[in-house]
């Protein structure tokens, strides 16, 4: 019987869940996941996960070739870029193939009142004195918000900072995202929300408040994805086990 491609997931992603699922259910490969470690209390992924960094790229390549990697996967989410980076910069120097899986982009329709800009910095330049700004983000991502003591933010993140690093200005919601629109809605309309700053993370998770935006009449301030360094991206699951299938079997 043949020896197992093993296969290296970057997860943190949904999509990343369910290609391990379809992975795990075939001999021919052994699935290892990998996660960040930013979550407290991250979805199950199987036995076979690491979790936390792996040194930057240098020890990323260590790593794939210590363990007999033939492939890797990047699923992370679309904003993990130094992420990719490193995945690339990785899989060059150990000549392992690198498959980038990433969901599509959310697409503006009638009703929305989006404003595109290329990081946060650019949507405070938008945002008016003292507005209500809802924006779900962790503490790095939310750092430059610290310009604009003159708003009001609300901010949603799975670990809420600590008193000694909160914005005295900020209101901290610690939980996930709602794929309800209506929860969301409710959220915002509650908290009197005036602007929406948002990742474009495309999915279904986190669409509910991009959504209540558009039903409630309030603008958004979409940050653009940053481009994806990997040469051969694959738009599903399917493509992903189509791809692996013809260059490693």
């Amino acid at each position: 019987m043949p020896v197992p491609h093993k296969i290296l997931v970057l997860a943190g992603t949904r999509e990343a869940r369910k290609l391990i699922e379809r992975l795990a259910l075939m001999s021919e490969y052994e699935v290892i996941a990998s996660l960040a470690g930013v979550t407290k209390h991250p979805a199950d992924l199987g036995e076979n996960t690491r979790v936390g960094g792996f040194g930057g790229p240098n020890g990323l390549a260590d790593y794939l070739q210590a363990q007999g990697i033939a492939a890797v996967v990047d699923a992370t989410h679309p904003y993990a870029a130094q992420i990719s980076r490193n995945a690339v910069e990785a899989t060059e120097c150990s000549e392992t193939l690198l498959l980038g899986f990433e969901r599509a982009p959310w697409e503006k329709t009638s009703g929305d009142i989006w404003h595109q800009v290329k990081c946060v910095e650019a949507a405070l330049e938008l945002i008016p004195t003292k507005a209500k700004v809802f924006f779900a983000a962790g503490t790095k991502v939310a750092a430059p918000l610290k310009q604009r003591p003159d708003i009001t933010f609300i901010i949603r993140t799975l670990n809420a900072p600590t008193d000694a690093v909160a914005m005295p200005n900020a209101q901290y919601i610690e939980g996930l995202p709602n794929a309800d629109w209506r929860a969301e809605y409710e959220l915002l309309k509650k908290q009197n929300v005036d602007w929406v700053i948002s990742k474009n993370s495309g999915g279904t998770a986190s669409y509910g408040k991009i959504r209540a935006a558009r039903e409630l009449g309030l603008p958004v301030a979409m940050i653009k994805r940053p481009e994806n360094p990997c040469s051969i991206q694959c738009a599903s699951i399917d493509a992903v086990l189509a791809k692996l299938q013809a260059i490693l079997n």
